[in-house]
């Protein structure tokens, strides 16, 4: 990270802060361009999970090679100022990087569909069959995890 001081180094602190994250910004590789799409997701013991179509560019880029890193913003705001050069942004964010897996059996994906909508303070359990079978549940194990924050107090105007 360039500006070290702005990483949030505690892995506790940037575990909390994704587990009170809704949406990430998933980014995957097709082996030709970079793809990106929101998604929906829950945290839990070092991996990421979110749900998908069974078919589609998501799931092509999985199958491909199963690279995935992702951005989720926990706050933003951007500070105006009179030159242009004297803007900012007072952000909180999360970065992760790791390898994708498609989760086969229904105790598997059900389990990662109750990681999800415990993240959403949603109902778990108790998925109708129907939907299990039609549904992609996707594991990321995170080989990295980083928060990175400019916070409002440490900014000075540049204006």
């Amino acid at each position: 990270m360039r500006q070290e001081k702005r990483e949030i180094k505690d892995k506790k602190t940037v575990e909390e802060l994704l587990c009170g994250c809704r949406t990430m910004q998933l980014g995957l590789w097709d082996g030709k361009e970079p793809y990106v799409v929101t998604v929906n997701f829950g945290y839990a013991d070092g991996a990421i999970y979110f749900h998908s179509a069974q078919e589609g560019r998501k799931m092509d880029c999985i199958k491909q090679n199963g690279l995935v890193s992702f951005v989720s913003v926990i706050e933003s705001n951007v500070v105006t100022a009179e030159k242009a050069c004297g803007y900012t942004t007072h952000y909180t964010s999360v970065t992760g990087f790791g390898h994708a897996q498609i989760l086969e059996s229904i105790e598997e994906k059900t389990a990662g569909l109750d990681i999800i909508m415990g993240q959403h303070d949603g109902p778990c359990g108790a998925f109708d069959a129907a939907v299990l079978n039609r549904t992609a549940v996707i594991k990321v194990k995170l080989e990295r995890l980083v928060g990175k924050n400019n916070p409002a107090s440490s900014h000075t105007s540049k204006a």
